[in-house]
């Protein structure tokens, strides 16, 4: 059985080494790691020796004298571990860490070849002069060597033997043959990206080769190389299928088969192909070019799975009470009380209607508590099936049921461990389940569907509603201990109708947003900025955002919004009134024969509008909507409503499907300006 002995300066490095090889070389062999000081080192009987670095073979060869074989490895940083270093900002100032001069050089160039290379890197090893401290570290796997002062150390893993150093090592033991399988597994990802470094090498390449090419033949993209003569030397098939070649192109000359292979961009076969160059370098000595080819399926593929995992890696909560506007007592008093609640850990629960705001607020407490670096997780009990609920709030493991994800999977609880989960539509959540729900939050404690395990987590918990929780209790459709177990810090949310005096400065506000900065009565007509002030806004501040946006989508140049511009909805539901203390209309109607007064109370007013929006709607619709609008009509109200309405032939109340319908008398009374 072969021996290997790897010699570095420190022995976590030696570790390290050790266990890449023998997750490649895991036949035949025997690996020892030694620290170049250790009294115990013994060569004897090794068949090779690694030395870890130049540094550490040279300070070796000053004191000792030795006849085997050795190599001294390259090595490299592990890029699949360099995730955190893209989100430090551009210019950052950090030490390099490493365990001599020469390693740290080797390490920054190395860094700022894997493109993390908008970093200021300020050397530091064992033995320098001087340096001046940063707050940041980065360092391959010698954090012993990290001097105090330093706040956040980085750690991008010890580098690794690279491909050519593992090469050597396995021809110096002549065991190709054995290791080319073991080899393909390891470097499967590394070889697609470098490979053509590696082509020359010594009079194995030609077995190289084709190992390499079978794995290059597993990637997504169309892979090229050539020499310096522009001679095809290996190519998979993916580029073959991307450029429609069928026969062997090896040793022709890539240009006379395709002159643009040099653009960035061009159509192949009517496909779009991205294309790019990266000149090969063997000792500064120029070897050839890769030529990678990628179709814009699996560019937009990779630009998904990277914004995928951008959005993982980033707090998600990215509203402030910076961005809650108002001037308005209440929602003033709203604000500053949930700035108080931010600072506790108790659960809230927001209530209030649609579309005023209750996530902002949620993600507001959320940035604003202590929890705010780690992250936010919003789930919605209206838009998840039944039986979703559990696997996604509590996750599942392997094999829990039919079609599980392999591993399990991980429930949206444990990812908002030390953050937030925002529980919105609380008052959705099926019955059952919130049985569940209730242990979850008195325990603070989940168990995995398919599991008996219970994971302890720290989340604070933010609710909310668009529904009256005792109501539903009443109605036994909530359970009345859960609605004391979120109730703890309960807050309002304010509609848009109770809080008019804010109208204008939000439209002013969003019209701000799509970068309108005319003042307003040059942007509205100063009888659409009374109505708006006027207007009910059943959909609360959703509805005035997405008004905004849709009238300066519509604007004409040099002119104002009239009333005409406003949408059709709204028009329909315009209601003049001639007082605010009298919420009466009095309509003069005549005949041929008499003339009679009749008066039309508000309410009266809002049925026929509805009767007239709502063809054939019937006593139950009415009922619901007014409750939504706040009017809350009872359906004997609503009967009487009707029986007038009917009387003085405004409205046809018929039998059936064809339920209540507006007349034309209706019609003409509501254009006169109802």
């Amino acid at each position: 059985m072969k021996k290997i002995i790897i010699i570095s300066l420190g022995k976590e490095t030696g570790k390290s080494l050790k266990m890449q090889l023998e997750s490649i070389l895991e036949k035949n062999i025997i690996i020892y790691y030694f620290s170049i000081d250790d009294k115990n080192l013994d060569l004897s009987d090794s068949d090779l020796i690694v030395f870890s670095s130049a540094d550490v073979a040279n300070l070796f060869f000053s004191k000792n004298n030795i006849f085997k074989k050795y190599i001294i490895v390259k090595r490299v940083i592990q890029h699949e571990l360099l995730d955190k270093l893209f989100t430090l900002k551009k210019g950052t100032n950090v030490l390099l860490v490493n365990d001599t001069k020469h390693t740290c050089e080797v390490a920054i160039k190395q860094l700022i070849a894997h493109g993390v290379d908008h970093l200021i890197y300020h050397p530091y090893y064992p033995g320098i002069d001087s340096y001046e401290i940063q707050r940041i570290a980065i360092t391959p796997g010698e954090e012993e060597f990290v001097p105090t002062g330093v706040s956040e150390i980085i750690n991008i893993g010890t580098r690794e033997i690279d491909i050519v150093s593992i090469m050597e090592i396995i021809m110096y033991l002549d065991d190709l043959e054995i290791y080319q399988d073991l080899l393909s597994s390891y470097f499967y990802r590394k070889i697609v990206t470098q490979y053509k470094k590696y082509v020359n090498i010594s009079n194995k390449s030609i077995k190289l080769t084709r190992i390499l090419k079978d794995i290059i033949d597993n990637s997504e993209e169309g892979i090229i190389y050539v020499n310096t003569k522009n001679e095809v030397l290996v190519y998979n098939k993916v580029s073959m299928k991307i450029l429609g070649f069928s026969e062997d192109i090896t040793g022709k000359n890539i240009y006379d088969m395709f002159p643009n292979i040099n653009n960035e961009l061009t159509l192949i076969n009517d496909n779009e192909i991205f294309i790019s160059n990266k000149k090969i370098y063997s000792k500064n000595e120029l070897m050839g070019y890769t030529i990678i080819l990628e179709t814009s399926s699996i560019i937009d593929k990779l630009d998904e799975e990277r914004r995928r995992k951008k959005k993982q890696n980033v707090n998600s909560a990215r509203y402030t009470f910076e961005d809650m506007i108002g001037n308005n007592q209440r929602v003033l008093k709203m604000i500053n009380l949930s700035k108080k609640i931010s600072k506790s850990n108790s659960t809230v629960l927001i209530q209030g209607e649609s579309g005023t705001g209750k996530e902002i607020l949620a993600q507001a407490i959320h940035n604003e508590s202590t929890r705010k670096n780690n992250k936010f997780i919003a789930i919605n009990f209206s838009a998840l099936s039944e039986n979703l609920l559990e696997s996604e709030l509590f996750g599942y493991e392997e094999g829990a049921f039919t079609g599980a994800k392999k591993g399990g999977k991980i429930g949206l609880f444990k990812k908002a461990h030390k953050g937030t989960i925002f529980l919105d539509e609380i008052g959705d959540a099926p019955y059952h389940f919130q049985t569940r729900l209730l242990r979850v939050l008195q325990e603070r404690e989940i168990t995995p569907v398919g599991s008996c395990d219970p994971i302890p987590i720290d989340v604070r918990v933010i609710a909310a509603t668009n529904k009256d929780l005792l109501e539903e209790v009443k109605a036994n459709r909530f359970r009345e201990d859960l609605f004391y177990r979120i109730n703890v810090m309960p807050l309002y949310t304010i509609s848009l109708r109770d809080r008019k005096d804010d109208i204008e400065l939000l439209i002013k506000y969003y019209l701000r947003k799509h970068k309108v900065f005319t003042p307003i009565n040059t942007f509205l007509d100063e009888k659409v900025i009374d109505y708006l002030k006027e207007y009910n806004w059943p959909g609360n501040i959703r509805e005035l955002v997405n008004i905004v946006e849709f009238l300066v989508n519509i604007k004409e140049d040099k002119t104002k919004i009239k009333f005409e511009d406003l949408p059709l909805y709204m028009l329909k539901n315009l209601v003049y009134k001639e007082s605010t203390t009298n919420r009466n209309m009095r309509i003069e109607e005549g005949n041929k024969n008499n003339k009679f007064k009749m008066t039309l109370s508000d309410n009266e007013i809002w049925v026929l509008n509805k009767i007239y929006l709502n063809d054939g709607i019937g006593r139950r619709a009415l009922c619901k909507i007014s409750k939504e609008e706040c009017l809350d009509l009872g359906e004997g109200q609503i009967r009487g409503i009707i029986n007038k309405l009917k009387e003085s032939e405004y409205i046809e109340v018929n039998k059936g499907i064809k339920g209540t319908k507006i007349s034309e008398k209706g019609i003409n009374l509501i254009n006169k300006g109802i």
